[in-house]
């Protein structure tokens, strides 16, 4: 009798083993892929976080080729790190270095604001407030919004201008395109190298970083938004009558 029941005890403890084991391997191997399935079915409402919207942009994509922290050109280590503070994009070389910028987030934004007011300011084509349509003073206020530079005649009419950038930002885009429509220097498109006026019809003008940047369709956009610094140069060197860096005309896109 105490043989039969050794043998129970033994064949329950081996069941709770295999038991055990079977747990583990799940645990182990099928847990991991049960979020990939899940991230594919956004209806779900016990996942919150799978149908969150990231956070929208204000302004312009981070106008440089280089990380802000280390100085690195963004692309060296991999895909730059993208980081929103506001409603403002900047790109970083990795990972690390967010910290590092937050760690002092005033003083970090005041000197990339410096870069870009010093990168902006030759380029700004108002001599007038772009909230009160007055001349601009001997020294106006100047302020950064989504990495673009903006002037008023006072630091009181930021309050306004709050209000609507979007509105005023319109304004000021529509400023530069003037300004430097005149004699824009490019005759193709800067991503697909197509001749402007082409089958694509009437180009279509974008604005970054204070440049007009002059493109065959909308399409090109979404190739200008993943490099802008790369765009900007080629604006840059042809505005100065140099061969613009990366432009290669002759490997057209296709468009669908």
């Amino acid at each position: 009798m105490l043989r039969n029941q050794f043998t129970i005890v033994s064949a329950a403890l081996a069941v709770l083993a295999g038991s055990a084991s079977a747990l583990a391997q799940h645990d182990g191997h099928k847990a991991p892929a049960q979020p990939k399935q899940h991230d594919h079915q956004p209806g779900h409402a016990d996942k919150p976080a799978d149908t969150a919207k990231a956070p929208e942009r204000a302004g312009d994509p981070y106008p440089f080729d280089t990380c802000p922290i280390s100085g690195e050109k963004l692309g060296s280590m991999g895909e730059p790190f993208v980081k929103m503070y506001e409603g403002r994009e900047v790109r970083f070389c990795c990972d690390g270095c967010p910290p590092r910028f937050e760690k002092d987030l005033a003083a970090s934004t005041a000197k990339l604001d410096e870069k870009i007011v010093k990168d902006q300011a030759p380029l700004y084509p108002l001599k007038t407030s772009l909230v009160t349509d007055k001349d601009l003073p001997a020294k106006p206020y100047e302020f950064v919004y989504g990495n673009r530079l903006v002037r008023l005649g006072a630091e009181a009419e930021k309050a306004e201008f709050s209000k609507d950038p979007k509105r005023y930002m319109a304004v000021l885009d529509k400023a530069v395109v003037a300004e430097q429509g005149k004699n824009y220097p490019l005759t193709r498109c800067p991503v697909s190298g197509e001749a402007y006026g082409g089958e694509m019809g009437e180009p279509v003008d974008l604005v970054y970083a204070g440049r007009l940047i002059r493109v065959c369709c909308k399409s090109c956009k979404k190739d200008i938004e993943k490099n802008p610094a790369k765009f900007i140069a080629i604006a840059d060197a042809a505005r100065k009558g140099e061969h613009p860096p990366g432009q290669d005309a002759s490997k057209p896109h296709r468009h669908k």
